[in-house]
């Protein structure tokens, strides 16, 4: 070791290679069985160059924005785009097979329902008498409207369960509604609304009311009615300052001018309240004009504003007194002075009897004549309903309003006929108009088919 030392050999390699040499020859020894190593070699040990980890550091220090916008044009998202239509266009196919499945199954039972009205339209139930009717010329009235929507609902589900079964045909009696009905999730009393017909006007008496299931006394958030007189006696002189803020806020300025606008001949306008209707009136296009509030100091109010603004207007009256006593004020029926229209804004909600007071309307309207009504309610929509329930006594403590009424339904129950319809303000602003059953309809008032062909409008019977 000292010669090789000597020849000049460093000692450190010396001894490097004497252990090499030593463990060779020990794990030559000591081994069992060969081991083999399995290599790998990349063809890219570096993935990332620096100019690319520099890149995605820029990308990541930017807004989330901008990060999605660079994602959006770059080749992986444009590849990976194939993916996203195909399962895309998957789905639509799905959505629309579902679609015309459904389509296809109600035609089928329209034509079967068509067969059984020619032969029989006493054969027809409920459910295919609604069916027919909206399909018809004819506008489903609220209560109807409400059970038809249903009805659909209950069919859905029978033909999800009965999918292979064509020739079954969806025939549901109102029994077999009101058990499947009640058994559906819903905040408020499950009851499926009864298609009665119209109460007789000559033998309504408001302190028997008969008994209509699914009306407005079955929702317990709506508070119950009382005379609001005395309220609005007290709120008159600072009633304009608090509510214009709200109205302000809502437009509706452009639905009371709309109001005015049906105005003709001789007018009734019931709860006028402070005569916030005197700035959208036209007195040109009316013969005379009576408002009436139960409010003394609201008449008076109205009075004022009115002489103010129309100076020059003589068949102008004034008259204090409530809409349940409507006709009462007039005196005997068939002597009573008639009007051509009668115009009420969101007085409804306060009226101690709002069906009373609808049909007092009816009796006091010329032959041909019109109810016009700008009135919130009940919305189209559920979240906004359940708003309208939670607020409901706060708003009657302080407007004295039930606001969360279905101005349909109170129609219905009044047996007056809507010959227009208009839902604002997500459905809880009401802008209607009404008339008698035994009053025709006005041109302007016939569906689109009937004035292009200038015929009539067939009604639907059931052969009853």
């Amino acid at each position: 070791m000292s010669l090789l030392w000597k020849q000049g050999i460093p000692m450190g390699i010396l001894g490097r290679n004497m252990m090499k040499n030593s463990m060779k020859s020990a794990f030559i020894h000591n081994a069992v069985a060969p081991v083999f190593i399995a290599r790998t070699y990349s063809k890219a040990p570096f993935p990332i160059n620096d100019k690319e980890l520099q890149r995605q550091r820029r990308i990541e220090k930017l807004p989330k924005w901008q990060q999605w916008a660079i994602y959006f044009k770059s080749e992986k998202f444009k590849k990976s785009m194939t993916v996203y239509y195909i399962c895309g266009f998957g789905v639509m196919c799905v959505s629309f097979y579902y679609y015309m499945r459904d389509r296809w199954y109600e035609d089928k039972q329209i034509q079967h329902v068509r067969k059984k009205y020619q032969n029989d339209p006493k054969s027809l139930s409920e459910y295919e008498y609604l069916m027919l009717k909206n399909l018809s010329q004819e506008t489903l009235r609220p209560k109807e409207v409400k059970k038809y929507r249903i009805y659909q609902m209950m069919r859905k589900e029978f033909r999800r369960k009965h999918i292979m079964d064509k020739d079954l045909m969806f025939e549901p009696t109102p029994e077999e509604l009101e058990e499947w009905y009640s058994k559906q999730p819903r905040r408020t009393i499950k009851k499926a609304p009864v298609l009665d017909e119209p109460i007789d006007s000559g033998s309504y008496d408001s302190k028997s009311k008969p008994k209509v299931e699914f009306s407005n006394s079955d929702n317990p958030n709506i508070v119950p009615a009382e005379d609001t007189t005395e309220f609005y006696e007290a709120k008159a002189q600072a009633y304009d300052d608090e509510i214009k803020w709200e109205e302000r806020g809502m437009f509706l300025g452009k639905r009371r001018r709309w109001l005015m606008q049906q105005l003709k001949g001789d007018v009734l306008e019931v709860a006028c309240g402070t005569g916030r209707n005197i700035p959208y009136l036209y007195p040109e296009r009316i013969n005379s004009i009576t408002f009436m509030d139960s409010a003394k100091n609201m008449v008076e109010i109205t009075r004022k504003k009115f002489r103010d603004a129309f100076p020059n207007f003589k068949k102008a009256g004034f008259t204090v007194g409530k809409a349940e006593d409507l006709v009462k004020l007039a005196g005997d029926e068939s002597t009573a002075f008639k009007y051509d229209t009668i115009v009420e804004a969101f007085g409804l909600c306060a009226h101690e009897d709002p069906v009373l007071a609808l049909k007092n309307m009816g009796k006091l309207l010329k032959p041909g004549g019109r109810i016009v009504l700008l009135e919130h309610g009940r919305s189209t929509w559920s979240f906004v309903n359940n708003h309208l329930d939670f607020r409901s006594e706060k708003r009657m403590k302080t407007w004295a309003c039930r606001w969360n009424l279905d101005i349909g339904e109170l129609i219905d129950e009044a047996g007056l006929d809507i010959t227009y319809e208009k839902r604002v303000h997500l459905g809880s602003t009401w802008m209607l108009v009404c008339k008698r059953p035994e009053d025709p309809i006005n041109s302007d008032e016939k569906p689109f088919l009937n004035k292009l062909m200038g015929t009539e409008p067939k009604p639907l019977s059931r052969g009853k």
